[in-house]
């Protein structure tokens, strides 16, 4: 299991304010990991075309469950997902595809984080050492684990904060609620709370639905869009 640190409010706040002074490229490197809480793996594949269209931003982000981790293993219970684009990361998306668009149309094909090569996507190895770099570069403990997961860590623990552990599940895409648990270090004890927590609500028609899509809320009053779960 990967035990990347997970950076708290000040450490959030401390690397937002470093941003500026690295490239545009890694600036939404950092930003897609905490308003998508995508895998790293999962931002390295992503294309041009998947978040930028006719020169504007898209508001959804769709996945087919192939592009999904595990999605292409036989008998997977991987499924599609569909996550909003909030404004913050619709602001860095903005810049940084203008930019890029000054050399001409883009090519809806090619990699969002291209290489040096220029037609590859970045390595993730190559993503973990950039954001590894601006968490360094913005003063947070060097000792610590600092990678692409600490990212995806930071975007669950907010929903988690604002709302309860289901909702965490659905917006991380985790088949159980447990394996959101071990993201969130809640501990054995708190995950069986939690989880159990999950099952009262649905028993007694909580908040949490119990047909119909799962609901992943979005920021700034936006209507709420449909996310299935992956493994």
């Amino acid at each position: 299991m990967n035990r990347a640190t997970c950076p708290t409010e000040i450490d959030e706040a401390k690397v937002m304010a470093a941003l500026p002074s690295h490239p545009l490229r890694s600036q939404l490197l950092v930003i897609i990991g905490f308003e998508t809480g995508l895998r790293t793996s999962e931002i390295c594949g992503l294309r041009t075309g998947d978040l930028w269209r006719n020169g504007a931003c898209v508001s959804t982000l769709r996945f087919s469950k192939r592009r999904l981790k595990g999605g292409r293993r036989i008998g997977s219970r991987v499924r599609s997902r569909e996550i909003p684009v909030n404004d913050r990361a619709r602001e860095f998306i903005s810049r940084y595809m203008q930019e890029r668009e000054k050399d001409g149309p883009l090519d809806p094909r090619l990699p969002l984080f291209p290489s040096r090569q220029g037609r590859r996507a970045l390595g993730r190895e190559q993503a973990w050492r950039i954001i590894r770099g601006i968490f360094l570069q913005a003063g947070l403990d060097p000792a610590r684990t600092w990678s692409g997961h600490s990212l995806r860590r930071r975007h669950i623990r907010r929903v988690f904060e604002l709302s309860d552990l289901e909702t965490a599940r659905i917006c991380a895409g985790h088949a159980s609620p447990l394996s959101t648990a071990s993201y969130l270090f809640l501990g054995l004890e708190r995950a069986a709370e939690c989880v159990l927590e999950i099952g009262r609500n649905k028993g007694t028609g909580g908040p949490i639905p119990q047909t119909g899509p799962e609901l992943l809320p979005t920021e700034n009053n936006a209507a709420p869009l449909p996310v299935t779960a992956s493994a």
